[in-house]
């Protein structure tokens, strides 16, 4: 089978360079724009993207599209051609109405090589991803964290936690954590009891949560022991070098495959197929999968790559016992509303202290002396107020009545 496997690549290959050959030296010194999650695969542009562009005489424009994201934006730059998108999206785009080109598969001579989740109406598969529970190496636990119920022990494991700002995956940890079996896990997200679940589990631990965007930020974190766990994506802590400085823990690992989609706005889908069908091709995907561990697309890829390699990729069967598969459909349909509530709950938790009125306070203060309070607190008159000055010295204690609210009617007028 491995031989025939690699029979297969090389004629692939040789298709592939004929049909470079004969399609860009029409096109000139043309660019192209690639839309990707710049922070998940760091190993993209010395893998495919500057390859490509020098055999085929070609300037790249790259350009960020968020990992966290459930939805294709509106309005999309005139020169995007080609972005990298989940199957969630796929499912919303690959419409009539929808921004994504329907693809012919004639342009891709190797299509046969690739696995069936691969190969999409409107998108072509090339990496698969995990997120992962990663850990500090440096804090000594004796038995260290494996599953996501870890990243809410504090008793056992103190220290911030690092998370993406995104609904997506941390909203499934919150629920596998408080018990709920993977079998059930979208049915009960799916509903307004489940979601409450899952924000409530988050309350938990939020005083305690770092928001990450950059992973080599992340990297720093953990290594230094500034975090004690993350959820981030598989491929991007794991070391290139063999010498691990961060732990990762597949138990429950929630996995999902990456595809390179055309816009139907792009004004070079002919070289914007050129690029697809080269990423895609066997090498490349090996190459991708050597430096930052994404698991390839193509069939028993994980028996191709690199010996010291297999055994981290992401879709090695042995990473994947246990695994959870990133419901597309619902993300298709439960996306946006998700990410609206995470928004919400976000500024909730986020919002500074509610100032009291300068109305609220007089009742507060009339209130209290009215209790017959010993001790005035002022610190409930509104902060908006211009007086500076003292406070309680001015005030007899002992009076109560209106000479203490005219005082206060003074200072709102000043």
């Amino acid at each position: 089978m491995a031989g025939r496997m690699r029979k297969k690549i090389k004629l692939s290959k040789a298709v592939l360079v004929l049909s470079l050959g004969a399609m860009l030296p029409n096109l000139g010194m043309a660019a192209l724009s690639v839309s990707y999650d710049q922070m998940s695969y760091q190993e993209l542009p010395t893998t495919v993207l500057y390859p490509f562009s020098y055999q085929g005489l070609v300037s790249i424009r790259e350009n960020n599209f968020s990992n966290s994201q459930s939805y294709l934006p509106k309005n999309l730059p005139d020169y995007w051609d080609v972005v990298v998108v989940g199957r969630d999206i796929l499912e919303q785009e690959c419409k009539p109405n929808g921004q994504l080109e329907v693809l012919d598969y004639e342009n891709l001579p190797h299509k046969d090589l690739l696995t069936i989740g691969a190969i999409q109406q409107c998108g072509v598969g090339f990496s698969v991803q995990g997120m992962t529970l990663n850990y500090a190496l440096v804090h000594k636990y004796g038995v260290p964290p494996t599953h996501w119920v870890d990243l809410f022990d504090f008793n056992r494991f103190p220290g911030k936690r690092a998370l993406p700002k995104q609904p997506k995956y941390i909203l499934e940890a919150a629920l596998l954590a408080d018990g709920v079996q993977p079998s059930y896990l979208y049915p009960l997200l799916a509903t307004k009891e489940g979601q409450d679940r899952a924000f409530n589990k988050l309350d938990l631990i939020y005083d305690e949560i770092l928001w990450w965007s950059d992973v080599n930020n992340l990297k720093l974190w953990l290594e230094q022991g500034l975090v004690s766990m993350s959820i981030a994506p598989d491929g991007a802590m794991l070391s290139k070098d063999g010498v691990d400085t961060i732990g990762v823990s597949r138990q429950q690992v929630m996995y999902e495959m990456k595809y390179y989609a055309m816009l139907k706005s792009s004004q070079q889908k002919d070289l914007a197929y050129a690029f697809i069908s080269y990423a895609t091709q066997p090498d490349q995907q090996l190459k991708l999968a050597n430096q930052q561990y994404y698991g390839p697309t193509i069939k028993q890829a994980w028996r191709l790559v690199s010996p010291n390699t297999a055994e981290y990729i992401t879709n090695n069967p042995k990473n994947l016992q246990g695994g959870i598969l990133l419901d597309y459909d619902f993300y298709a349909e439960h996306g946006a509303t998700l990410e609206k509530r995470f928004n919400e709950w976000l500024i909730e938790k986020e919002a500074p202290v509610k100032r009291v009125s300068m109305a609220d306070g007089k009742r507060s203060i009339v209130k209290k002396l009215t209790d017959g309070a010993e001790n005035l607190d002022i610190s409930v008159v509104s902060e908006e107020i211009d007086f500076i000055g003292p406070r309680l010295e001015l005030f007899d204690q002992n009076f109560i009545g209106p000479q203490l609210i005219d005082f206060i009617d003074n200072i709102e007028r000043k």
